[in-house]
């Protein structure tokens, strides 16, 4: 039974509701094809947030802004993206790619660290989110989806936005923009702390970035995430303490045009530190530094194939290695090979085919291919469908961490799936847009960590086969002003094939999620902007239901904006990470100069 849903989760079209027509033909996004290509040729599933909602929302971290749409399962142990997990379409963290600029940060030690986004919140133009597998285009761990951050361009206008409320809480960010020649320069910065909401539930952050344009030439980016947080509860029943770092240098080039073909490059460097600290009330005990380095170099060349068509190759190369008191040293390398396909059958229909190969000097070789399609049967209704393999490998954490709760097997290997879906798009009337997919996933030697008995450790094993079906739904209308709302809900269908012992991950997850949002002008000028999520999990200790409401009240005086937040005012009591308290009801008040 589950595999024919899957099959028909390729067939299937759910009528969907989008925004205006025009604008969604003509906005270019770059997540969803190896070059940019306009939203409305994509043949897969794309969640764009931008940079006007980012700006009028409740939101304080890229954590937050993603909470938004509703498809993006957020799962924080802590405030302003201290420590989170991503999840889509019942992928688990460590299935989710997330990318700067396209450029990966999925760490080798700990997919934990994978929502470490050195990129403070002034310095992003939008989000892309592309939705099931991504493994053609980026290579390992695009399982559920992939997450793109897209850093601003660089001569905008200064902003700050000083703010204090609950818990202790002290922050402030800005941005600052420069222009001379053909050259732009943007800087972005933010710093928070606060006193936790409970023992060893504290934090200061501070992150700032540099963004370099040269024009149509390329651009530089450099970013630097400073972390010193309570982890009480993490990862067991201790006040845990945690410090980590992450520093991202990229940078893109275009290199002109040979014999018809374009030709652009790509290269960064990435390094993560984490200090570990199990217990602060036994220092050295369980304690753990780890160190990781990555670096990335890719060419990329694309042309045209008649009026219709368009064909993009290119070679990548890149090597991550870890130094660790815990998991010891290790290095892996990798090369890997790509091409993309495009053509327009007719002025209303695209297809587009994409494979990538990749070899890993610990892993081996895995092949990644991918197909969609895409239509226009009216002006005002797109059908589209697509299937894709996807691969990932395991991290150092899952191969050789070892601690009083945990001990890992180096022998597990890479996991596999496959995933489809189909779905529809329709622009209505009145600035409405709606869209819904059904999809399909069918994952093999899923690493999961297991345990006979709670007097066990966990270990790890490549011991589940995870068939995974489900619908998605999303509804956005734009209002006068550039406000709007929007709504996103996610259904899943998680079947995983039975083991005898307790399992850590794989059935952890939300079955139904929704979320809503809008900002709305009231009389008097003020800007009213609440946000809903609900959540309902599935855990080991029995179903879990949980509603938040965030909200924002705020009026702008000339440059200078005042806002007052709330946080989950219902003042309810949840966990998005089981075991892991998250805290009640908070206010802040913020002033904002600039824009």
């Amino acid at each position: 039974m589950r595999k024919r849903l899957f099959t028909i989760a390729l067939a299937i079209s759910t009528a969907v509701p989008a925004a205006a027509q025009g604008p969604y033909r003509q906005d270019v996004v770059v997540t969803a094809a190896a070059t940019p290509v306009a939203l409305g040729t994509v043949t897969r599933t794309l969640t764009v947030i931008t940079r006007e909602e980012i700006s009028r929302l409740p939101v304080q971290s890229l954590a937050d802004v993603l909470r938004l749409t509703g498809l993006v399962d957020v799962r924080a142990r802590g405030e302003r993206g201290v420590q989170t997990d991503f999840a889509i379409r019942g992928a688990h963290f460590g299935q989710m790619l997330v990318l700067v600029d396209g450029v990966r940060l999925n760490d080798a030690q700990s997919g934990h660290h994978n929502g470490d986004i050195p990129v403070p919140l002034d310095a992003v133009e939008r989000i892309e989110v592309l939705h099931g597998p991504g493994s053609s285009l980026f290579g390992a761990d695009a399982f559920g989806g992939t997450i793109n951050v897209i850093t601003r361009p660089g001569a905008t206008p200064p902003s700050a936005v000083v703010e204090t409320g609950s818990f202790g809480l002290a922050a402030a960010r800005g941005k600052v923009g420069v222009a001379r020649g053909g050259v732009e320069q943007l800087f972005a910065g933010s710093v928070d702390r606060s006193g936790g909401f409970m023992v060893e539930r504290g934090y200061a952050m501070t992150d700032v970035s540099s963004k370099t344009s040269f024009g149509a030439r390329g651009g530089l980016f450099v970013s630097y995430l400073w972390k010193d947080f309570g982890a009480n509860g993490f990862y067991g029943n201790a006040p845990s303490h945690e410090w980590t770092n992450q520093t991202l240098v990229s940078a893109d080039q275009q290199l002109g045009t040979w014999g018809g073909w374009r030709m652009a490059g790509v290269e960064s460097y990435r390094t993560h530190g984490d200090h570990f600290l199990f217990d602060v009330r036994r220092p050295g005990v369980a304690e753990n530094r780890h160190r990781t380095h990555a670096v990335l170099g890719a060419l990329r060349a694309s042309r045209g194939l008649g009026v219709r068509g368009s064909l993009t190759t290119g070679v990548e190369g890149g090597a991550d290695w870890i130094r660790s008191t815990n998991l010891g040293d290790h290095e892996t390398e990798r090369v890997s090979a790509f091409g993309e396909w495009r053509h327009a059958l007719t002025a209303g229909a695209q297809v587009d085919a994409s494979l990538r190969v990749d070899r890993y000097t610990e892993f081996g070789t895995s092949w990644s291919p991918a197909l969609g399609i895409g239509w226009w049967p009216v002006s005002t209704l797109r059908l589209r469908a697509s299937t894709g393999r996807a691969f990932r490998v395991p991290t150092s954490t899952e191969r050789y961490y070892s601690d009083p709760a945990h001990l890992a097997r180096a022998e597990i290997g890479p996991e596999r799936a496959w995933a489809a879906e189909g779905g529809a798009d329709l622009l209505l009337p009145h600035g409405w847009m709606l869209t819904g997919t059904v999809f399909g996933r069918l994952d093999e030697d899923v690493i999961d960590w297991l345990r006979p008995t709670t007097a066990d450790r966990w270990r790890t094993y490549n011991i589940r086969d995870v068939d995974t079906v489900g619908l998605e739904l999303s509804a956005r209308k734009a209002l006068a002003d550039g406000w709007f709302v929007q709504a996103g809900y996610t259904h899943l269908d998680v079947e995983a094939a039975a083991v005898t012992q307790l399992s850590k991950y794989v059935l952890d997850y939300a079955p139904h999620s929704l979320g809503v949002a809008t900002s709305v002008t009231l009389p008097a000028a003020v800007q009213l902007a609440p946000r809903l999520e609900y959540r309902r999990r599935t855990r080991s200790t029995g179903p879990d239901d949980y509603a938040v409401l965030d909200l924002r009240v705020s009026r702008r005086f000339g440059t200078y904006e005042l806002r007052v937040d709330g946080t989950n005012l219902g003042d309810a009591d949840y966990q998005e990470v089981l075991g892991v308290a998250m805290p009640g009801r908070a206010v802040r008040l913020s002033l904002a100069i600039g824009r």
